[in-house]
């Protein structure tokens, strides 16, 4: 199961994600207590090995927002809220991941109405989408087992699920990635 784990804004949490088996870090990019600003994400980012995606979150974003983000050497680009085209975002060459059923992106990211709040998705009413899609939307240790049998993802994606007192903890990043993966 591919596993992401969203919102990292301190060396210790990137190193516990890496090291617990993350395949992708998200670094948000957008108004929220887990922004990051450039400064920040380049730091990090030179934690993160080949291998590991590094995967920049906007908010309905400019194009000169993510021009600026894709500098701090991300491999990936997910949208919220998008009102720009997205052939805006497909110039810099990187995959798209888009919280829209609907996307031409090239993965749907199935989420909470709002991002990074913890609130849980009815796994059970959700249409499963025919093309590539990761989970996301209220995720945590206890229900990442059951959210994927139920929906079948090609990947799950956690942020407030792994906090404690909004801050990360390490001990949830390891147990949500170990349980994730036990489901492959």
């Amino acid at each position: 199961m591919f596993v992401k784990i969203c919102g990292l804004t301190t060396e210790a949490s990137v190193v516990t994600a890496v090291e617990a088996g993350a395949d992708a870090i998200g670094f948000v990019f957008a108004d929220s207590p887990r922004q990051v600003d450039i400064k920040t994400a380049q730091r990090l980012r030179q934690l993160i090995p080949d291998g590991v995606r590094v995967v920049g979150v906007f908010l309905d974003p400019t194009v000169k927002e993510v021009e600026a983000a894709v500098a701090c050497g991300l491999t990936d680009i997910q949208l919220h809220r998008r009102t720009r085209p997205l052939e805006a975002f497909r110039q810099f060459g990187l995959p798209l991941i888009e919280a829209s059923q609907q996307s031409e992106a090239d993965v749907i990211l199935l989420d909470a109405p709002t991002p990074g709040s913890g609130e849980t998705l009815n796994w059970e009413t959700l249409e499963r989408p025919e093309r590539t899609f990761w989970l996301a939307g209220g995720l945590n240790v206890d229900n990442v087992g059951a959210a994927i049998r139920a929906m079948r993802p090609d990947g799950v994606d956690v942020s407030s699920g792994v906090e404690t007192n909004k801050q990360k903890n390490h001990d949830k990043i390891r147990a949500f990635i170990r349980r994730a993966k036990e489901e492959t």
